[in-house]
């Protein structure tokens, strides 16, 4: 290869100093070593330097060359007498040493990032300068390690707004991490699900806050609650007075101190990194700017530091104590404004201590809010959780208690004290009032906020009495209201596990009675004749000489003895059973397909007298119609289906692919075998699709995978008489699909129905239909004419049969490969609504922009036609790639 001298002078001379130790770089030396071509180069190459060592430019870069032609000269001596070894010697050392130098480029690069992929412009001059090279190799070693060069954003040191300052002990109460996590959590410990964006993203909206604080809204009142107002009214503020870039800075400023904090811990980098993208959420190119940020900030003073920590927790008593231990002049300058401020905060809480304290009495929750409001201000202020402790609560207002079958039910009205989270305590006492609450026994209440429960062990038949008291769940060492009492009330309870069953004229019923009951009392309605007593023992009874069909209700009442000698009766629960003849079997049975749902299937018959059972077995069942026989029988035998009553019979899915379904009657302990038939369930195809082909329709399809093995297609074209073809599975696979003979361009309507076999017998399931519209082929042809620079494009469309088009467009591409849509490049000309056929073809002509345009291509709009391309070079041809000009 012959010397380029402007390829050197643009790549060796112009590229400046460092010079790289590469002799094939300072040389120019083709790939293949041949000792004549080499020799030759040298000297161009060095006739080349002392023809450009005149210019000042280029003089530094020529002296270095020079003086390590002196080390090279030797080598370049041996080619001179043919002989290579000692050069290729040299290029496979200095490969190995170029390639150590690289790696060592890399390895200071990699460790200057620290897994940011991020470093300053002075350390990337430090890194070239320390290892000789230029700027182009620390480029290209930064680009393989994925490092930019780039400034650190600078983030705020002092919280941009006050309303800000205690808000991170609010997120902690509803376990969130930061400002980005309240904005989109939907409740306490949500996290945000896409990541948070400080430098990228857009800053928080105002009515990104109003939704957030309509949603933490509806919380409970709780602690949570309170923390999630607290966030809410501070960020309203920031974003009222410096606007959502304001709330936007107080996000970074929350971000940079969690940052910060783990960086003062010596953690490096690498370590901040995960931890602002795996704990903090951060998008990974901003946390990769913060963590940079963070890492190359000037450390504050540490009393400051501490002071501002101290501040930013709340705990101003404890920076006040720093404050003091301090000696007189210690106090660093950029602290006094900031000492200045907690003192005069921790005085404003200490008075609103001694306004609360003087309200205790009168109004205790006005007490407790300005309790609140002190150590909102100071977070670790003495005495407030004492006096907290000693603020009354108001009483219940009324306490009102039911009974029923399950126990007695105790509601109560809401007390009218509200700060604090007012809780419940609930007593029970027999015989009296509760008088405390350790007098009786203490009812658990439910922990969801309603005021009521269940006392489901409650004495039976003795006067008990509830007490209600209300105490502070804030604090639970607080003292107890007065209590509101309701009582006395009796539990009477009613009979349980009651189990009745009805046969041909008799009706039987057992239950279970309390212990303390004296006997049972029943009575029975019919019609309008009125209650006729039913002799009952303590354990049910049984009514003979009943008339089947007729529904009976029963009154069934349990009698208490009172200590004065009488008998008290409950309420009482009314029973209804229906007495009723042998079963009759069912004798018509049709069983087809829900087409709405074609895994389940519906049963219809003539409702007999009893209940009407499906039994799945699989072959036909060993009882012919009318057979008598126990239900036991019929479990034993098969396997009872799951079914849905509707109107006319019954919804089932079958358990079995293939089965014998069986409708039984059952009427009490008696069953009678009915009409029987085969169900096949046959899956629906999946995913059922067709393509053209050439010459031919491909349908494909998934195949379910419990069956069936094999499909039937019918298929017509235009007026011919359908086509049938049946398509087993392995020969779907075999030919990729099934494949059905169209003439070409034909329109086609597809029906593929799944065929399943069972007990020699063929099912067939719900078809699925397909069609294929008609489709026409045009060709076209493209003819370039006119001088370069005012030439044009004709393209003609003809078809063999008439086509009426909706559109035909005219692109052009400037890309490596020709278009393979309308979209790939830019449309010249178009026709719209044009009709091609024999005789009159369509033209299309176009002027052709300036310069060279690599591929023209021409595309229909719409589906119904296709457009055949002329051969590839005539694309080519017309775009200027080849051929001859035309005029």
């Amino acid at each position: 290869m012959a010397f380029d001298e402007s390829r050197y002078r643009r790549e060796v001379l112009d590229a400046g100093l460092p010079v790289k130790e590469d002799l094939r770089f300072r040389y120019q030396l083709p790939q293949v070593l041949l000792a004549p071509a080499v020799a030759e180069t040298v000297r161009a190459v060095r006739a080349c330097w002392r023809r450009q060592r005149g210019r000042l430019a280029y003089r530094a870069v020529i002296e270095e060359l020079e003086s390590g032609h002196l080390v090279h000269q030797p080598l370049f001596e041996a080619v001179g007498d043919g002989d290579l070894a000692p050069l290729r010697a040299a290029l496979e050392e200095q490969g190995r040493r170029a390639t150590a130098a690289e790696e060592e480029l890399t390895a200071t690069l990699s460790e200057a990032a620290e897994g940011l992929g991020l470093i300053t412009e002075e350390t990337r001059r430090q890194a070239g300068l320390v290892h000789g090279a230029d700027a182009a190799r620390v480029a290209t070693a930064l680009t393989a390690l994925s490092v930019a060069v780039a400034e650190p954003d600078p983030l705020p040191v002092e919280l941009p707004h006050p309303a800000y300052a205690r808000c991170h002990r609010h997120l902690a109460v509803l376990r969130l991490r930061h400002l980005a996590d309240f904005l989109a959590a939907k409740g306490p410990g949500d996290r945000r699900t896409d990541p948070v964006r400080p430098f990228t993203g857009p800053a928080p909206t105002a009515s990104e806050v109003s939704a957030a604080a309509r949603r933490w809204g509806r919380l409970p009142h709780s602690a949570a609650h309170t923390a999630a107002q607290a966030v809410a009214a501070a960020a309203r503020t920031v974003v009222e007075d410096a606007g959502p870039e304001g709330l936007k800075a107080v996000m970074l400023h929350e971000l940079a101190e969690r940052v910060r904090a783990r960086h003062a811990a010596r953690s490096g980098a690498r370590t901040l990194l995960a931890y602002a993208t795996g704990e903090l959420s951060l998008a990974q190119a901003d946390a990769r700017r913060l963590v940079f940020a963070v890492v190359h900030e000037r450390a504050a003073d540490p009393l400051t530091a501490r002071l501002r920590s101290l501040v930013a927790d709340g705990l101003l008593s404890e920076a006040a104590a720093v404050l003091d231990r301090l000696p007189p002049g210690g106090l660093p300058p950029d602290a006094v404004e900031l000492a200045g401020r907690v003192r005069s905060v921790l005085a404003e809480a200490e008075q609103l201590t001694i306004h609360a304290s003087i309200r205790s009495v009168e109004a205790p929750d006005l007490a407790w809010d300005l309790l609140d409001q002190a150590e909102d201000m100071v977070r670790d202020l003495p005495r407030i959780h004492e006096m907290r402790r000693r603020l009354p609560v108001m009483k219940v207002p009324r306490v009102l208690v039911t009974t029923g079958p399950e126990g007695a039910l105790v509601s109560w009205e809401a007390t009218g004290s509200t700060a604090g989270e007012p809780g419940y305590v609930v007593v029970r006492q027999v015989g009296r009032p509760p008088r405390s609450a350790a007098d009786g026994t203490c009812l658990p209440v439910p922990p969801d906020g309603s005021r009521q429960l269940l006392d489901a062990d409650v004495p039976v038949n003795v006067p008990v009495h509830y007490g209600v008291a209300v105490r502070r769940a804030v604090e639970p060492d607080g003292p107890l209201s007065e209590f509101a009492v309701s009582g006395p009330v009796r539990y009477r309870p009613e009979v349980r596990a009651v189990v009745v069953d009805a046969a041909d004229g008799v009706v039987n019923a057992h239950w279970e009675v309390p212990s303390e009951a004296v006997s049972v009392r029943v009575a029975r309605r019919s019609g309008p004749g009125g209650e006729r007593p039913v002799p009952a023992r303590r354990d049910g009874f049984t009514d003979k000489g009943l008339t089947d069909d007729v529904t009976y209700r029963y009154l069934v009442q349990v009698l208490y003895g009172e200590a004065d000698g009488t008998v008290a009766a409950s309420k009482g629960t009314w029973l209804a059973a229906t007495p009723y003849g042998p079963p009759e079997p069912v004798t018509g049975l049709a069983i087809g397909a829900v087409p709405e749902e074609r895994a389940l299937f519906e049963a219809r018959f003539d409702a007999p007298r009893g209940e009407v059972r499906l039994y799945a077995f699989d072959g036909p069942p060993p009882w012919p119609v009318g057979r008598r026989l126990p239900p036991a029988e019929l479990d034993a035998g098969g396997v009872r289906i799951t079914a849905r009553p509707v109107s006319g019979g019954l919804v089932f899915r079958p358990p079995w692919h293939s089965s014998v379904v069986l409708a039984a009657t059952v009427a009490g302990d008696r069953a009678v075998a009915g009409a029987r038939e085969l169900v096949v369930a046959v899956p629906e195809l999946r995913d059922v699709a067709v393509a053209r082909g050439p010459g031919e329709a491909v349908v494909t399809f998934g195949w379910p995978p419990d069956g069936p093995n094999e499909v039937e297609l019918l298929w017509h074209t235009g007026d011919g008489a359908p086509q049938r073809r049946t398509v087993t599975r392995l020969g779907y696979l075999h030919r990729a699909g099934a494949r059905l003979p169209v003439p070409g361009g034909a329109a086609v309507e597809i029906e593929v129905r799944p065929v399943g076999r069972a007990h020699g017998l063929r099912a067939v399931g719900e078809p699925a239909r397909l069609a294929l519209p008609a489709r026409f082929d045009i060709g076209y042809t493209l003819t370039r004419r006119g001088l370069p620079g005012r030439s044009s494009v004709r393209a003609v469309f003809t078809s063999p049969v008439p086509v009426r088009v909706p559109g035909l467009l005219l692109v052009a591409s400037y890309g490596p490969s020709w278009p393979l849509a309308a979209g790939d490049g830019d449309t010249l000309a178009g026709l719209g609504a044009v009709e091609v056929g024999p005789g009159s073809p369509a033209v299309l002509t176009a002027r052709l922009p300036r310069g060279r345009v690599p591929w023209l291509r021409c595309f229909a709009v719409g589906e119904e036609s296709v457009l055949v391309d002329p051969p590839t070079r005539q694309l080519r041809m017309a775009a200027g790639r080849a051929g001859r000009w035309r005029s």
